[in-house]
């Protein structure tokens, strides 16, 4: 009878040999947990994203995520799984494949106390039996994660990743899980994971591209404008301080600290393939912003000075001095949520609690005082525009003679 006790000691001991003898293996990184199991013919991957909030997890079959399959895979609103096999040509969307060489299935996850409360996702694929029968049986994985959930659709075009990564799979070793690592949270325990601890080489990599791109931004390029601002109604040596501080100063502290990202991204201990996420994509942007910015400075500056040498200068604020306050302006303000993702993406990458605990506070007094000293120096506009009328038709000095306090003020116009 299929209810006696001996028929249930008999099918106990069957799973019991079952989950003995699987084959496969398990990774954590910061942003997904993967099982893959081995049962037969069939490879079983089980996803688990360590990030709310859930749209779309992906794992390719490849090192790279150009040329390589993969499975992608979201929860809809009724429920229900959507399952979607790509091929990615390049670094854009990876394209839906109608005969992929092996076809994926859902399934349900295996019951198991890891990862418990979080969604996850799990599919079945015929084994790459080629792949196992190599000296070296261990597969590459690609992984990607979203936070913005597609149409139902499995056609349905995905939003960008939040987050990429690498994995190695040796799916011949006997199969233990890897318990996932801690989901992090906004709490009090979570300021006490960094305090004290031994940070691996990637963690102080990161720790100095955010003091350098903190300290040239947010420091060095602010110092710089309030020179600008305040400086050119008491004195025309305001240029060469704003010089020295926008250029000599902040470029290589900005240059350096920027590149250390791509160092960080490709670096062997992230795997993180490339740039993945708003963070690092800013941090081009801001980086190219701030040369424009410089030679924009330079070219206004180089230029006045030429016209200044034949005549008054009867329109002391062309257009192209108000781009460069403006872009200043602008630069500045968007190096501030730079450095705020920043902070919130180390949380994320590491899993430790906040880098110190008085850079946010900090971040949020700054934020509040810079714009506040900045632009109460347009109280002294009216000084400024009525010294740079009565240095309009003073002549420019040869450099043998020595100027006087208002005869440059014009021609040392920022930049």
């Amino acid at each position: 009878m299929g209810s006696s006790p001996l028929w249930f000691i008999f099918t106990l001991v069957q799973c019991l040999q079952i989950a003995l003898a699987l084959k496969g293996d398990s990774a954590c990184m910061n942003s997904i947990c993967v099982d893959a199991t081995v049962e037969g013919d069939l490879v079983t991957y089980e996803l688990t994203p360590l990030l709310d909030p859930v749209g779309w997890v992906a794992v390719g079959f490849g090192k790279r995520m150009i040329n390589t399959h993969s499975v992608v895979m979201w929860h809809n609103e009724d429920g229900s799984t959507t399952l979607s096999q790509r091929y990615a040509s390049g670094y854009f969307e990876p394209r839906p494949v109608r005969d992929p060489p092996r076809l994926a299935k859902i399934v349900e996850p295996r019951k198991s106390a890891s990862n418990s409360g979080r969604p996850k996702f799990a599919f079945q694929i015929p084994v790459n039996r080629s792949l196992l029968a190599n000296a070296d049986p261990r597969e590459n994985l690609v992984f990607a994660y979203s936070s913005t959930r597609p149409n139902k659709d499995p056609d349905s075009s995905l939003f960008r990743h939040r987050h990429v990564g690498h994995l190695q799979f040796d799916l011949t070793k006997e199969f233990v899980q890897v318990p996932s690592t801690p989901i992090p949270t906004k709490s009090k325990d979570k300021t006490e994971q960094g305090t004290n601890a031994n940070y691996k080489r990637i963690e102080k990599l990161i720790i100095v591209h955010g003091f350098l791109v903190s300290l040239g931004f947010l420091v060095i390029l602010p110092a710089g404008s309030l020179i600008g601002r305040w400086g050119r109604a008491f004195t025309p040596k305001w240029f060469k301080a704003h010089w020295i501080s926008n250029m000599a100063v902040a470029l290589p502290v900005i240059t350096f600290g920027v590149l250390l990202g791509p160092v960080i991204v490709y670096s062997k201990e992230s795997f993180r393939i490339h740039f993945a996420n708003d963070h690092e994509v800013g941090g081009v942007f801001l980086l190219f912003a701030y040369y424009a910015q410089v030679l924009l400075g330079r070219f206004i500056h180089n230029r006045r000075q030429k016209l200044a040498q034949l005549g008054p200068i009867t329109q002391p604020h062309p257009p192209l001095n108000i781009l460069h306050i403006a872009l200043g302006v602008t630069i500045i303000a968007l190096a501030f949520f730079q450095v705020r993702s920043g902070l919130e993406w180390w949380e994320t990458l590491t899993g430790r609690g906040p880098i110190t605990s008085w850079a946010l506070p900090l971040w949020k007094i700054w934020i509040i005082v810079f714009p506040i000293a900045y632009f109460a120096g347009y109280a002294l506009l009216p000084r400024q525009l009525r010294q740079e009328r009565e240095a309009a038709y003073e002549p420019i000095l040869a450099p043998a003679e020595e100027p006087s306090q208002t005869d440059r003020l014009l021609a040392e116009e920022e930049s």
